[in-house]
C-alpha cells in the first residue's frame, strides 16, 4: 500500500468513522460504549490543544497592557504608582481575546472578610481554564462597606484574568514621577512596614507588624508569606487611594 493511501486510512479512521462501521456490523452495546467514550476523550484532548495553541497566539498578538491610572503620594503632586484598571485591559485585549476564539467569566465569593474572584477562560472549543485571586477587605478603610467591598473585587477580577490569560503590564511610568517621589524599599520587609505605615498603622519595628499584618491579611508574618503579603497590604493601599480620589 503507498504511503499515500496509508495517510487517506489514517484520515478516515476517526472514532465517528469508527463507531459507523461497528454499527453496520453489528458490534455489541459494549463495543459501542468503549468507541462513543473514545471520541468523547478525543474531543476533550483536541478541545485541549486548540486552547493552548490559541492562548499562545493570543499572546503573541496581545500588547503589553498600558498603566494608565496615576496614584498619588500624600503630598498631592508626586506620582506613587501607576496601574491599568480592569476596563483598561479589557479594551486593549478584546479585539485578540475575540480573534483567537476566548470568551471569559467571572464568579466571586465574598464572606465580608475575604473577596475571592475566579476568572473563567473558555475557548470556543469548549475547552477552559480557571485563575482565582484573593484578596482582604479592608475592615479599617476610609471607604464606605460597599466601596470596599467594591474596590477588593475589581483588584481581585483584575489579577485573576491576567493571571489567567498569562499577560502583563508595562513598568510604571516614571517619567511622571517628580524628585519628590519616597523612595522605593528594597526588600519585602521593608515594603510592609512602609505600606502599615500607609494604612495609618503605627509601626516602627518589624516585630510590630505581626498584629498588624494578621489583622489586615489574615496571613502569618512568616518569610515564606512576604510576598502574599506586600500584594494584600498593596492591594489595600490601592482600595484606599482610589477611595479618596
Amino acid at each position: 500500500m503507498s504511503e499515500k493511501a496509508i495517510a487517506v486510512r489514517k484520515t478516515k479512521e476517526t472514532p465517528m468513522n469508527l463507531i459507523n462501521t461497528a454499527i453496520a456490523n453489528g458490534a455489541s452495546v459494549e463495543v459501542l460504549q468503549q468507541l462513543f467514550e473514545l471520541q468523547k476523550s478525543v474531543k476533550v484532548e483536541q478541545a485541549r490543544e486548540a486552547f493552548t495553541e490559541a492562548l499562545a497566539e493570543f499572546q503573541s498578538e496581545c500588547p503589553i497592557i498600558q498603566k494608565t491610572k496615576k496614584v498619588m503620594n500624600k503630598d498631592g503632586r508626586t506620582v506613587r504608582y501607576v496601574y491599568a484598571p480592569i476596563d483598561a485591559i479589557v479594551e486593549q485585549i478584546k479585539k485578540p481575546l475575540s480573534d483567537n476564539g476566548f470568551s471569559y467569566t467571572f464568579t466571586v465569593e465574598n464572606d465580608d472578610k475575604m473577596i475571592k474572584a475566579t476568572a473563567k477562560v473558555t475557548h470556543k472549543l469548549g475547552h477552559s481554564e480557571t485563575s482565582t485571586f484573593t484578596i482582604p477587605v479592608d475592615p479599617e478603610g476610609y471607604m464606605t462597606a460597599p466601596q470596599k467591598i467594591a474596590s477588593a473585587l475589581t483588584f481581585a477580577k483584575r489579577y485573576a484574568l491576567c493571571n489567567a490569560l498569562g499577560i502583563s503590564t508595562g513598568e510604571d511610568d516614571t517619567d511622571a514621577t517628580d524628585v519628590g517621589k519616597e523612595p522605593e524599599p528594597k526588600n519585602d520587609k521593608s515594603k510592609i512596614i512602609l505600606l502599615l505605615r500607609n494604612l495609618g498603622e503605627k509601626t516602627s519595628t518589624f516585630e510590630e507588624c505581626k498584629e498588624a499584618v494578621y489583622r489586615l491579611t489574615k496571613l502569618e508574618l512568616a518569610d515564606n508569606n512576604f510576598p502574599e503579603i506586600v500584594t494584600r497590604l498593596a492591594a489595600l493601599v490601592e482600595e484606599i487611594q482610589n477611595g479618596e480620589q
